[in-house]
């Protein structure tokens, strides 16, 4: 199904802006999640130290598919879905001021024939074609769900996935605001999901629900994580004084189904959300989903949630050895199943700009 489809598609069904209809003959939805691709064109670099030398080399658009294009086809093939949804960071505006990667990963991802809804990360608004631009190349790609909205940030719609003529799930995707280096006021805003986005998702529920005759589960996905991220793995256990990083399941043990591992402390504060737990309870929302630390990757339930980090998609700035691809989540019914899925295309061994391998490039 394209846009036009998905929008003609929720008329049928208030409170969502899109709907992708499954055939006759499916009851389970199978959803992508990709984060974090941050594909930058390295001559358009700002400062000429910008990047290294193989870096430089790396980052030409001609290999835009061997270094991103790639990675997705190949989640693509393993698990078939039916919705892309993407948590952020698909480029760095600070080297795409001419536009041209924005437009080329629209072209890509168009090029897939599968309905892809996009948030904003917090690096994606910092090219200097602007954030309207940016939207406006987004509502006219032919396969992306996309509604700027009205409300704070640039991004906030609902997209339901419909079965049999009922609805079986809905996906609220909602900026997260945060980009500190925008070219233009529209997305210059400090980090966090305020209350006219919540209020948004609040109504497009009341009409969901009214119209249903149901609560119909939902999801959130945006790309700052919340602070219930990390009060959820101190509450398990899983980080704690004496153990900063960790692999649930290997440095310590599993628990409700959690999976994934934690190689990086929230190097800033994460978003404070104000009765966010409640909200999620009054608006049937059991799964978060997110972005943006690129070295996180976990999936823990908590307070009846699942609140899961996307694995890295993009190979550009750093992140864990070996660990790049998307992450797969299948509804069935009112419940649904989440794990990682690595890309099985090659990518370099080297994060971009970990610490741990400061000094080990020759610098020219």
């Amino acid at each position: 199904m394209n846009r036009v489809q998905c929008e003609n598609a929720a008329r049928n069904f208030p409170g969502c802006d899109f709907v992708i209809t499954l055939p006759p003959e499916r009851t389970e939805a199978r959803l992508l999640q990709l984060t974090d691709m941050q594909v930058i064109d390295a001559a358009q670099r700002r400062t000429p130290d910008r990047l290294r030398p193989d870096e430089i080399a790396a980052w030409d658009p001609a290999l835009f598919d061997a270094q991103c294009g790639d990675h997705i086809r190949s989640l693509v093939a393993q698990t078939h879905p039916d919705l892309i949804f993407i948590t952020g960071d698909i480029i760095y505006g600070s080297f795409d001021d001419a536009g041209s990667t924005f437009c080329w990963f629209c072209r890509f991802m168009d090029s897939l024939g599968i309905p892809w809804a996009p948030v904003f990360g917090n690096h994606d608004n910092e090219s200097k074609k602007g954030t309207a631009w940016q939207c406006a190349q987004f509502e006219e790609s032919e396969f992306c769900l996309f509604r700027r909205g009205s409300v704070s940030g640039n991004g906030n719609y609902t997209v339901g996935i419909a079965a049999g003529g009922s609805l079986i799930r809905v996906l609220h995707m909602t900026d997260s605001n945060g980009c500190r280096g925008a070219a233009d006021e529209e997305a210059l805003r400090t980090a966090g999901i305020f209350p006219d986005q919540l209020a948004q998702i609040r109504t497009n529920t009341e009409k969901i629900t009214a119209a249903q005759g149901r609560k119909v589960p939902a999801f959130m996905a945006f790309h700052i994580p919340v602070k219930e991220f990390a009060d959820a793995e101190l509450e398990k256990g899983y980080r704690t004084e004496s153990r900063e990083n960790y692999t649930i399941g290997v440095d310590v043990p599993a628990a409700d189904g959690d999976f994934g591992c934690s190689f990086e402390k929230f190097h800033f504060n994460p978003i404070t959300v104000e009765n966010f737990l409640p909200f999620l309870r009054e608006n049937h929302i059991d799964g978060v989903f997110a972005g943006h630390y690129h070295s996180i990757n976990t999936c823990i339930r908590w307070e009846g949630v699942r609140w899961v980090f996307g694995l890295k998609t993009g190979q550009y700035d750093y992140h864990i050895p070996g660990q790049l691809g998307g992450t797969l989540i299948e509804v069935r019914s009112a419940d649904f199943t989440v794990r990682h899925v690595p890309a099985l295309v090659p990518f370099s061994p080297f994060p971009g700009k970990s610490s741990i391998f400061r000094n080990f490039f020759a610098e020219e």
